[in-house]
């Protein structure tokens, strides 16, 4: 099913599968949309109900109106999950998606998360976060060369499909394509996950450019353990969602 909810920004798109006991709520990374969970998403709503939102701006989500904070989206996505009736619920998050995902549990809705998923934590150092510029679109071209500008962006590592995904939304959606990337670069998880109560599983590949953050954050959270998911190809949620959907059960004692 998919549908939208009224939100502070317009509406937010989301699709929802499964019916289980427990609900667990996904959040993508930049600049894709729900559509990059279509693999996983199954495989978990043989246990829970799945809630998969648009990032504001991204997919069919209606934008802020500029550039804005994690804590500001996040509290826009706690309003989706209130207007779909949620209360308690489970937060997993990629890379961006992983930074809505701690705060949600450390912050917006720490006595109402009951287990966190993260893979690739945007977790950066002081002096690198100040250093990182988010990337620009590149200018269209009569030859389309900019269409493989996008598509060369990396990680590498990543899928030919999900590559050529996050192509076409830089494209669709030039005006506002790495928005969600300001957001992250001013964000400090480093403050955040100590504040959560729930256990935290990281789900790692050493190949994930954001590995380090992974590992950074075991060190500070109350209850977290790391489990390193094999993979020649990545992001882990999109090649391997099978392993990532029994990992979930496991931290939930669903498994």
């Amino acid at each position: 099913m998919r549908g939208y909810v009224d939100t502070r920004w317009g509406q937010l798109h989301y699709s929802s599968t499964g019916a289980g006991n427990r609900t667990i709520v996904l959040f993508h990374e930049t600049p894709l949309s729900h559509g990059a969970y279509q693999r996983l998403a199954p495989e978990l709503a043989e246990s829970f109900r799945v809630i998969v939102f648009d990032t504001p701006g991204y997919g069919e989500s209606d934008p802020p109106q500029g550039i804005t904070t994690i804590e500001e989206y996040a509290a826009t996505f706690l309003e989706g999950i209130d207007a779909l009736g949620v209360d308690r619920f489970t937060v997993l998050g990629a890379h961006t998606g992983a930074d809505f995902a701690v705060e949600l549990a450390a912050n917006g809705a720490h006595d109402r998360v009951d287990g966190v998923v993260l893979i690739g934590v945007p977790f950066y150092e002081e002096q690198v976060r100040r250093a990182r510029v988010p990337a620009v679109v590149p200018a269209f071209r009569d030859d389309g060369q900019h269409l493989l500008e996008s598509f060369n962006r990396p990680p590498k590592i990543y899928d030919a499909e999900l590559l050529s995904r996050m192509a076409g939304s830089v494209c669709e959606f030039p005006d506002r394509a790495f928005w969600a990337y300001h957001s992250v670069y001013a964000y400090l998880p480093g403050e955040a996950l100590p504040k959560i109560s729930a256990p935290v599983l990281f789900l790692s590949h050493e190949q994930d450019p954001l590995y380090d953050g992974d590992c950074m954050g075991l060190k500070i959270v109350s209850d977290g353990r790391q489990v390193m998911v094999p993979s020649e190809r990545l992001p882990l949620y999109w090649t391997q969602p099978a392993r990532v959907a029994e990992q979930v059960r496991s931290l939930l004692g669903e498994g």
